[in-house]
């Protein structure tokens, strides 16, 4: 939504090329006075902005109602009206509006209160006072009446959170005064005519004289501004809305910001090694908001794959530059670590695979010399990504050696690091210990695993009771733990745990439903849950569940076209369904949703081969509609799913690739085939 928010840079010192937005492209909400009177924009026009979206956080409302305005009523309003005190705004109602083509609740102080501070009145006295002359003040119509700088802005809020005195004042009656003869001043416009004229004649020479020197100057400081901007503010900001629910609109319009005033900086950036650190540090940033698989994020795959492109390329730089610097090796193992889980959602197991081993390779030599908890954090995480690319190409042995690897170093390195930075990676390598033995069959240590996990999140949930990443740690738990019960058959107690996930899931994307990360959570365990309920003959509730995941399913496939795991995952979920459907007899239909899951499964195959999880749920599919038809005896296409479905259960045994449940698979397909053969001979 920042469209308008752009560096205003001078180049050389030809004021002609001081930056005005280029082509009027703006969003209204969020433009400055100035921006709108066509004024060349500075740092503060980026205060007044970013003051807009502190006002909406804070408050819930916009600074300013368009309503059905004329966009000429609109500039009237942003360059001449006051904004409302933010303590004053949310006591008022403010009627039902649609923004990206959704229509939006009325906004209630009730409403607007219980996302923040819970109590009206006690959200309107925290707001009273040095807050509303904060964001009034960063709102001013005049840029030299706002903040000068983002450091001053900073300062100021600091303050503020101290409790000291803050810079921020209500106007004074002078001030008003003034105003109120600007906006009558016809009476004096011949007289300030003369004044200004005479002015000009005096001084233009000296202006000539050193205007050069001044607009260099001034493109110094603007570059510096904006470096402070990104580094101490941008992120700074996110980082504090981070973890909390429903702040994945306000995240994404830090992206936006984020990156266009990155790519102005990276052009700037020279050999300039502390600027190109923090840039490569702050694409990192920006790709984990945008994409990072498993975090809350804004759900733009390619974004994110892209950003992260960029850190590593400025990190291989820096590394090039000083070899021996440990920092800079770190930093590449780093980024690095990023490209497993994004490659897998890709669909590139393999680039994964590859990524991963430099990765480990890099924090393996720093570990023994290293008291860091950064390269102890990676050398746990790095083989538990590698061996989960691992898994997804069928390598179920060398994936278990590296799970193995990740859970002996967090025991053995452990003990000097924090409890909570310990038990997370503990966490890391107890759940995909429980996966792959789990594909093993051995489903008793799965569980032995899956509850260390469990033992492990309510522990830390416990310590950190408001931390996000903690309470989904923790759902993750109870999820995993239930598939563990369901493959000993304990139906009870898999419904038991996987309802409880389920529950903790939901409540995450009621409270923000943008949350790519959250849609997908709760997507996950809802199938899970489904898988159970078939599992125990609940055929009903199985189908009710499923509908359920199929519309989370959908929506994400239509977020994020480039994340390849979003339609696999809603052509899992359309089999499971055909599965429960054909289980209660109702076979035509189950034949339909079987063959819209199909259209969806065999293109994802025959662009990404080297899944084997993607040509394994491809074969099941294609086993199922076999089975479905047979019912109907309709044998001639009975046979040819059934043999589609043989092909790649025995293509997948002769790689070795096939889990433990799955084993039977060939030989009971064979016979299925044998079946209908038999009995389209008997026929003739």
């Amino acid at each position: 939504k920042l469209l308008d928010f752009g560096i205003a840079k001078l180049l050389g010192s030809d004021l002609s090329e001081a930056t005005a937005t280029i082509g009027r492209l703006l969003t209204p909400e969020y433009a400055s006075p100035e921006q709108l009177r066509g004024m060349p924009m500075t740092t503060t026009s980026d205060v007044y902005s970013l003051g807009v979206v502190l006002y909406e956080l804070l408050s819930g409302h916009r600074p300013f109602n368009f309503g059905s305005r004329s966009p000429e009523e609109v500039a009237r309003l942003i360059t001449e009206g006051e904004p409302v005190k933010p303590s004053v705004i949310i006591t008022r109602i403010d009627s039902a509006r649609q923004t990206d083509n959704a229509e939006h609740l009325p906004l209630t102080p009730e409403a607007i209160s219980h996302t923040r501070d819970g109590n009206v009145d006690k959200l309107r006295r925290r707001l009273a006072g040095d807050l509303d002359n904060i964001l009034l003040k960063a709102l001013r119509k005049e840029p030299e009446r706002r903040y000068a700088s983002v450091q001053e802005l900073s300062a100021d809020i600091e303050r503020h959170l101290t409790g000291l005195p803050v810079l921020a004042r209500e106007d004074t009656f002078a001030y008003r005064a003034g105003k109120f003869i600007q906006r009558n001043k016809a009476a004096v416009a011949a007289a300030a005519v003369v004044v200004i004229t005479l002015f000009t004649a005096s001084v233009i020479t000296t202006w000539q004289a050193t205007v050069a020197r001044q607009e260099r100057a001034k493109a110094e400081r603007r570059f510096k501004d904006v470096r402070n901007l990104t580094n101490s503010f941008l992120f700074d900001f996110h980082d504090a809305i981070a973890d909390l629910n429903g702040a994945t609109k306000a995240r994404e319009m830090v992206v936006k910001k984020a990156q266009e005033y990155l790519d102005s900086l990276a052009q700037e950036a020279g050999e300039d090694r502390e600027l190109l650190w923090e840039l490569s540090t702050a694409y990192l940033k920006l790709g984990d908001v945008q994409g990072r698989p498993g975090f809350s994020r804004t759900g733009d795959t390619g974004a994110a794959l892209q950003s992260y492109e960029k850190s590593l390329a400025t990190r291989r730089r820096l590394a090039v530059l000083e070899p021996n610097n440990a920092e800079y090796q770190l930093g590449v193992a780093e980024t690095l670590s990023r490209f497993g889980p994004i490659f897998q959602v890709l669909g590139k197991p393999s680039a994964a695979v590859e990524r991963m081993r430099e990765a480990m390779e890099i924090t393996d030599k720093l570990l023994p010399q290293s008291h860091d908890l950064v390269t102890f954090q990676y050398a746990t995480l790095n083989p538990a990504f590698l061996g989960d690319a691992l898994a997804e190409m069928g390598d179920y042995d060398e994936a278990l050696a590296m799970y193995q690897k990740s859970l002996s170093i967090a025991e053995q390195k452990g003990k000097s690091f924090p409890d909570q930075a310990v038990m997370h990676r503990l966490v890391v390598s107890r759940e995909r210990l429980g996966f792959i033995f789990g594909i093993k069959g051995e489903w008793q240590k799965a569980l032995d695993n899956h509850l260390k996990m469990l033992a492990l999140t309510e522990e830390m949930c416990a310590l950190e009771p408001t931390n996000l990443d903690y309470a989904r740690a923790k759902a993750t738990a109870f999820d995993h733990v239930g598939d563990s019960f369901r493959g000993l058959k304990n139906y009870p107690k898999a419904l038991a745990n996987g309802k409880r996930g389920l529950a903790m899931y939901e409540e995450f994307l009621e409270k923000d439903p943008q949350d790519a990360r959250a849609k997908k959570d709760a997507g996950d365990c809802t199938h899970h849950v489904a898988e159970t309920l078939l599992a125990s003959g609940n055929y009903r509730d199985a189908l009710s569940l499923l509908q359920r995941t199929v519309s989370i399913r959908r929506g994400l496939v239509a977020l994020d076209e480039s994340n390849v795991e979003y339609p696999d995952d809603l052509a899992d979920s359309l089999t499971l369904t055909g599965e429960s459907l054909s289980a209660s007899g109702n076979f035509t239909k189950a034949i339909k949703v079987l063959q819209e899951a199909r259209a969806i499964s065999e293109p994802i195959v025959s662009s990404h081969t080297q899944r084997i999880d993607y040509r394994r749920e491809l074969a099941r599919l294609y086993t199922d509609l076999g089975a479905a038809l047979a019912a109907l005896k309709d044998r001639n296409e009975a046979e040819l799913w059934y043999q589609k479905g043989l092909d790649l259960w025995i293509e997948l045994q002769n790689e070795n690739a096939l889990w433990a449940k799955e084993m039977n698979m060939p030989k009971e397909v064979a016979e299925n085939l044998s079946q209908v053969r038999s009995a389209k001979l008997q026929k003739r």
